[in-house]
């Protein structure tokens, strides 16, 4: 009898749950946990990290990032291993995989998801390497383009709970005349002002270890470009062969570019983040490119599951008559982080990435 009245009320229970039960078969499910809010995610993807902009994280997760930054320019903590000469640190290598690669990876399809791949690998060296916890901040520089303050005001160039500001201004060579160049000298303060900070390779194209100072040359003008308008007008196309054209645009000092706004802006014409090869030697590299890459993650968010799955735009600089990228398409970053197709760097919660943007 007590195991008939125990049938009975499995029987009647499931009654009662039946509807919920397929409910639930019919959502995606992955292992025990429940569905994350975002559709897409790829069941490895649990937990991802959240890239904030630099203004909203506090003083002390500002103060552990640049920490982290510092460490892995440090080489008694995080020699080099990309097995290029001349490279003393991880930092280096990661400006020295840039420089190597610079002539494949501009004004080109994979020009954004190359650098997708390098940032998320430059913040897993931040984590791995020096035991930073949070993710790669990224740097809206439409918000403090609203504002009419001096650039050396903005949060981002704070000397205590940012990354220093312009270089005193120095006579130079300006070849692309870069309009209202106001610096060009070593940071003088902050986390990143000499010795603390040293830049160790280029100018330009050379790898040969050069240890110098990080200069700025601010340009208000050039930096004047990064708009929430011309993001807009970045945003507003259907393919992402165009998405990635009206991002770099042409490389003319007189039509506006938000990739261009943010290099020049900063590093104008004597300041690294102006140095084509060598820019990823300023730390605001990183923030500019992944502000660029939240770009690139909300475009695709306006058509999924579609946007993840297109790709487009030239294999070589500036070829737009020539073959086109396509997702089998594999870039890589020598010895940080091994070849992969792009198939697998444009779903940000997927088997490769795991993050998102607040």
């Amino acid at each position: 009898m007590a195991s008939m009245s125990r049938l009975i009320r499995f029987v009647a229970l499931l009654v009662v749950l039946g509807p919920l039960v397929s409910v639930i078969s019919a959502s995606p499910t992955y292992g025990n946990s429940p569905p994350p809010k975002y559709p897409y995610a790829s069941p490895k993807c649990r937990r991802p990290l959240i890239r904030k902009d630099w203004r909203a994280l506090s003083n002390g997760e500002k103060k552990a990032y640049i920490a982290a930054v510092q460490c892995i320019g440090n080489k008694k903590k995080a020699k080099s291993i990309s097995g290029i000469p001349g490279l003393q640190t991880r930092y280096d290598d990661f400006q020295g995989i840039h420089s190597v690669q610079t002539p494949d990876i501009h004004w080109v399809g994979h020009f954004m998801l190359w650098h997708r791949y390098y940032i998320a690998t430059y913040e897993k060296t931040l984590r791995d390497v020096c035991g930073y916890r949070g993710a790669q901040p990224y740097w809206n520089w439409t918000i403090d383009n609203k504002s009419n303050k001096d650039m050396s005001l903005w949060p981002i160039f704070n000397n205590h709970t940012g990354f220093g500001g312009n270089g005193p201004y120095v006579d130079g060579e300006n070849p692309f005349a870069v309009p209202e160049r106001s610096g060009g000298g070593c940071v003088p303060r902050g986390p990143f002002a000499w010795p603390k900070w040293s830049v160790n390779l280029g100018p330009g194209a050379s790898l040969e270890y050069n240890p110098r100072c990080l200069t700025r040359d601010f340009s208000r003008p050039m930096m004047k470009w990064a708009t929430q308008d011309l993001v807009d007008w970045v945003l507003d196309v259907n393919t992402y062969a165009d998405f990635a054209y009206r991002l770099e645009n042409v490389p003319v000092f007189t039509i506006p570019n938000v990739h261009g706004a943010g290099h020049f802006g900063v590093g104008g014409a004597l300041g690294a983040l102006g140095d084509v090869y060598a820019s990823p030697g300023d730390p605001i590299f990183y923030l500019h490119h992944a502000t660029m890459d939240r770009m690139l993650w909300i475009w695709q968010k306006k058509n999924l599951p579609a946007r993840l799955y297109e790709v487009g735009g030239p294999i070589a600089p500036f070829d737009y008559s020539g073959p086109n990228i396509t997702l089998s398409f594999k870039v890589g970053l020598g010895k940080l982080a091994p070849n992969i197709t792009l198939a697998k760097l444009m779903n940000l919660q997927g088997d490769t990435l795991c993050y998102d943007y607040e």
